[in-house]
């Protein structure tokens, strides 16, 4: 290892592994290198004797996907313990995004919440179960690419693994079932995936449960969670309505894939841009007749007057003379949102030079 391998410095450390920026001088390119506890991991995997689960190693390697980190080697060391030599992305966590809620967060989220979408239906798709989705695990990376970065919990999405008994994961992204030892399935991914879109809009846990045990989780659990619009009122419905079925307590009142999720949020995502896009064209016409300041708003958010949206958009090309529609406006007092799919407000007086 020592001569394959020269370490930079540790990224980061987990309950089960470490994980350094190396150089990896047999394949010529710099690698975050994953090291795993090599008696933690033996007792994790205890749990499944007999069910011939995969290693880490093993199922990473199987997994190519845009918004799951690759890797590209694993096996053993001189010292009996797994590595993984995994593309080194340069980023942030989402769970610091989650937490500070700044202008990145605000302006991207809806289209975090896309990327991990996909990477987690792609995983369903080739029969993985995660068991740990949740923010600490995904990187945003300079391009703004979502990144799905550790696959330490996954095992087969097939009847031996599907069994009650094996609580494994982070306590309060826990579905209800996985918590009651019952049988668990890609539902519990679904489940951990809302709680994720949940906190990005509101940096809450929808049960106000984060860090608690697990005796505590299963008392709250079986209370309705707090709807995100309690918390953003601005949300789009469409957006909200989505998030709040995947935190549905029974797993059949739940979607049934992270793809009919994905499609809602995706949908909602081309309608606001149509919005936002009708909604600047009136304004640009307007601040030719009168200046008007920039609104910095959060973004993935309805207009705040819908009624005169529809109006303006069944007219479409209808002109009227723009002293008068000036006039009018000024008189109506309406406020609009431009913002709503996720990209800043431009300033109106530079774009109708």
């Amino acid at each position: 290892m020592a001569k394959r391998f020269e370490l930079y410095g540790r990224l980061g450390q987990g309950s089960m592994s470490r994980v350094w920026r190396a150089m990896d001088h047999n394949a010529g390119r710099e690698v975050a290198l994953k090291i795993l506890d090599k008696f933690k991991t033996i007792r994790f995997e205890h749990r499944f004797l007999g069910l011939n689960k995969p290693t880490e190693g093993e199922v990473a390697m199987q997994l190519k996907h845009p918004n799951i980190v690759k890797t590209f080697d694993q096996g053993i060391t001189t010292a009996d313990e797994q590595f993984l030599a995994m593309e080194y992305v340069k980023g942030i966590s989402l769970s610091f995004l989650v937490d500070t809620q700044n202008k990145k967060m605000r302006k991207n989220r809806l289209n975090f919440i896309i990327q991990l979408g996909k990477a987690v239906q792609y995983l369903h798709d080739q029969h993985w179960i995660h068991r740990d989705i949740c923010p600490r695990n995904v990187i945003i990376d300079e391009n703004l690419e979502l990144k799905l970065i550790d696959f330490g919990l996954v095992v087969p999405n097939t009847p031996d693994f599907q069994k009650p008994g094996n609580r494994t994961g982070t306590v309060s992204y826990m579905a209800p079932e996985l918590i009651k030892r019952q049988k668990t399935d890609q539902r519990i991914d679904i489940f951990s995936y809302a709680v994720s879109c949940y906190e990005m809009f509101t940096n809450e846990h929808p049960w106000n449960v984060s860090g608690e045990t697990i005796e505590i989780v299963v008392l709250l659990i079986n209370k309705p969670p707090k709807d995100l619009r309690e918390l953003e009122p601005r949300v789009d419905d469409q957006i909200a309505d989505t998030i709040m079925r995947g935190l549905e307590a029974d797993p059949y009142n739940r979607w049934q894939t992270v793809g009919e999720m994905v499609e809602q949020f995706e949908e909602a995502q081309l309608r606001l841009a149509k919005q936002r896009s009708l909604l600047k064209k009136k304004s640009l016409a307007a601040s030719r007749q009168k200046k008007t300041s920039d609104e910095k708003t959060d973004h993935d958010i309805v207009v705040e007057n819908p009624e005169e949206f529809a109006k303006y958009e069944k007219e479409g090309s209808k002109t009227e003379d723009s002293s008068e529609r000036s006039k009018k406006e000024s008189q109506k007092g309406t406020a609009f949102n431009l913002d709503d799919l996720g990209f800043e407000a431009e300033s109106m007086d530079e774009e109708s030079k």
